[in-house]
C-alpha cells in the first residue's frame, strides 16, 4: 500500500503543530508518516487541557515553547526526541480510536524490536488515573510500554472523517525539566518526579541511537505489519494559516 513519507526536520513548537494540521487538512487519499523533532523544546498540552497547572514563568526562562496540540490527552514535554504524526484519510477512518492506536502500535513496535527494544503493547484495560497533568506520567490501553514503563506518548484527533495521530518517542527522558513544568509546591513536584521516574522511560536508558537510526527502524515497521510502500513527499501549504490553533500565549 502506497504511503507518503515527509520528513521534516526540527522546527519550532508552533510550526510542528501547524504542520500537522496542515497535514489533516489537505491529505486527500493517501496515509502519511511524517517525522519531526523540536527547536526549542517545547510542552504541548491536549487541546481541552486546563492551563491552571502550567508553570509559565519556567517556559519562559528556558525558553520553551507551549503549544496547543488538535488532539487530546495530558502534557508532553518535547526534548530530545523524535516525534511521529499519521494522518489517516476518510476511506481508511473507519476503526474506532482504540483499534488506530493499536494497529500503529503494532507497527511501531515492530521497528522498535528490530532496534533491539523489547517493548510491547499495554494491554491494561483498567482505568488508570493519576491528578498529574503529564502525559507521561500514566499509559493508557494499546500504548507502547517497555518493561513496565511508558515509551511511547500519543494522542489522535478526527476531522472531517480523517485522522491525525502523533506521538513523543523520547530519547532523553528529561523528567527534572518535566516536572519543572507545572505550578507545584516542592513536596508535589517531588511526588511528580518520583511518578515520572516509576512511570516513564526513554530510547536513551536501553540503546544508543541516532534520531536517524530511529526514523529508519520506525519505517520499518510501518513496512513489514502495514505492508506500507513509503513515497517520499514534499508538501506545501500556507503553515500560518494554522499556527493561531497551537497559540496559548501571544
Amino acid at each position: 500500500m502506497i504511503w507518503n513519507l515527509i520528513d521534516s526536520g526540527a522546527m519550532d513548537g508552533f510550526n510542528n503543530m501547524a504542520y500537522d494540521l496542515g497535514l489533516l487538512s489537505n491529505v486527500k487519499d493517501i496515509p502519511v508518516l511524517r517525522f519531526y523533532e523540536w527547536n526549542p523544546p517545547a510542552l504541548s498540552i491536549g487541546r481541552f487541557q486546563n492551563t491552571k497547572d502550567i508553570n509559565f514563568s519556567y517556559l519562559k526562562d528556558h525558553n520553551f515553547d507551549l503549544v496547543r496540540r488538535p488532539s487530546g490527552g495530558r502534557a508532553v514535554l518535547h526534548y530530545d526526541e523524535l516525534t511521529y504524526s499519521i494522518v489517516l484519510p476518510a476511506s481508511m477512518s473507519s476503526k474506532s480510536v482504540t483499534e488506530v492506536y493499536l494497529f500503529i502500535s503494532q507497527a511501531i513496535v515492530e521497528g522498535l524490536k528490530s532496534a533491539g527494544l523489547k517493548c510491547e503493547i499495554s494491554q491494561d484495560k483498567k482505568e488508570n488515573y493519576s491528578r498529574f497533568s503529564a502525559c507521561f506520567a500514566v499509559s493508557s490501553i494499546y500504548e507502547i510500554v517497555l518493561d513496565g514503563k511508558k515509551l511511547v506518548g500519543s494522542a489522535q484527533v478526527r476531522r472531517d472523517g480523517k485522522i491525525l495521530q502523533h506521538g513523543s518517542i523520547p530519547l532523553t527522558s528529561h523528567v527534572e525539566e518535566y516536572a519543572n513544568c507545572f505550578s507545584l509546591d516542592e513536596i508535589e513536584r517531588k511526588k511528580l518526579l518520583i511518578k515520572l521516574n516509576s512511570s516513564m522511560t526513554s530510547v536513551g536508558e536501553y540503546l544508543n541511537l541516532t534520531i536517524g537510526e530511529l526514523k529508519k527502524f520506525i519505517k520499518s515497521g510501518f513496512q513489514k505489519i502495514l505492508n506500507a510502500d513509503f513515497r517520499p513527499l514534499q508538501m506545501s501549504f500556507d503553515v500560518d494559516e494554522y499556527v493561531r490553533e497551537a497559540k496559548v500565549w501571544d
